[in-house]
């Protein structure tokens, strides 16, 4: 076990840490082919938000030819015809192309064209659903301050959290497969934590690094849970680290400055710290391949990577396939 706070760090946890500069690179995994997503006649695309983990299936936001605003759908790199207007704003998406949407003060879980309204937790008025899993289980919130719910697949009666009722504001990140969601609790800078639960509603802190004093999740997948360790004083950044479902720290990222997405695979896309550099795959300590042509936002199951690039001043889909 890896004791972060007490500084007794495995050599497998130095041997992660010690890495190259992002330019020092090794040589690139794969050779990028880089293609536009088709976007129908008269849309204008705004950005790739979310994709399932297979890759499949793909969201973005856009105007339609009748100036909606809203959400388009693409499906294994072909638009599906689907538009969900921005009154029902999209969050997630999962590989048997089930959506969640939340509309006016309601969540929804969206399939084959059924929509199914989630239920507020018992005392509270409206339910908020953030994140899918591939089983159908839809992790989202009642209010700010909590509680936090879980809706099983199948079902509109949500399982709340335990102890997050009322305290400070509470954002989900997360579900994973196995049923484990993750949160993020905000209140004074120096106070802000984070906390990953199992299926069974045990909760679990995510230890900062022993320099720092808070822990910043981003996501969880396959039970590996990403975020920062970061200071309270925001006098120098934070460290990208991913943790086990222990709340330890396994291992940091000094390539990244924000994490982005990871997938199945054990790869991970994050943001490099360099002027006009793009999302960059990590494969392994000390190497960064670089999607050309696209700003990435979307790590696949099959190493390919979704998100965007501008040209003549607009914003397109790009998707780029490793061969």
């Amino acid at each position: 076990m890896v004791k972060v706070r007490g500084l007794v760090l495995s050599t497998a946890f130095l041997a992660a840490c010690v890495v190259g500069s992002p330019a020092a690179h090794a040589a690139a995994a794969c050779e990028w082919v880089t293609t536009p997503l088709p976007v129908p006649a008269g849309v204008v695309f705004y950005g790739v938000y979310a994709a399932s983990d297979s890759g499949e299936w793909v969201l973005g936001h856009g105007e339609n030819a009748s100036y909606e605003k809203g959400t388009f759908v693409w499906r294994n790199g072909m638009p599906t015809g689907e538009f969900i207007p921005q009154l029902g704003t999209v969050g997630d998406v999962n590989d048997s192309g089930v959506l969640v949407s939340n509309v006016g003060d309601a969540g929804y879980r969206i399939g084959n064209g059924v929509r199914e309204r989630l239920e507020p937790a018992p005392g509270t008025s409206w339910s908020w659903g953030e994140h899918i899993n591939n089983g159908g289980d839809v992790a989202g919130m009642s209010g700010l301050r909590g509680p936090l719910l879980v809706w099983p697949a199948g079902s509109t009666t949500p399982r709340e959290l335990p102890n997050t009722r009322n305290g400070p504001d509470r954002v989900v990140k997360g579900i994973d497969d196995d049923g484990n969601v993750v949160a993020v609790e905000y209140g004074p800078p120096e106070k802000w934590s984070s906390h990953v639960w199992d299926r069974d509603g045990n909760r679990t802190a995510l230890e900062p690094l022993a320099a720092d004093h808070r822990a910043e999740v981003e996501f969880i997948r396959n039970g590996r849970i990403f975020g920062r360790s970061a200071p309270h004083d925001g006098q120098r950044p934070g460290t990208v680290v991913e943790w086990g479902l222990d709340g330890e720290i396994v291992r940091t990222f000094p390539e990244f400055s924000r994490p982005v997405d990871a997938n199945a695979s054990g790869h991970v896309l994050g943001q490099v710290s360099v002027e006009g550099e793009h999302n960059a795959v990590w494969r392994e300590p000390g190497q960064l391949d670089t999607p050309p042509g696209v700003h990435g936002l979307v790590l696949a199951d099959s190493g390919d990577v979704y998100g965007n690039a501008r040209k003549d001043n607009e914003l397109q889909p790009r998707h780029a396939r490793c061969g």
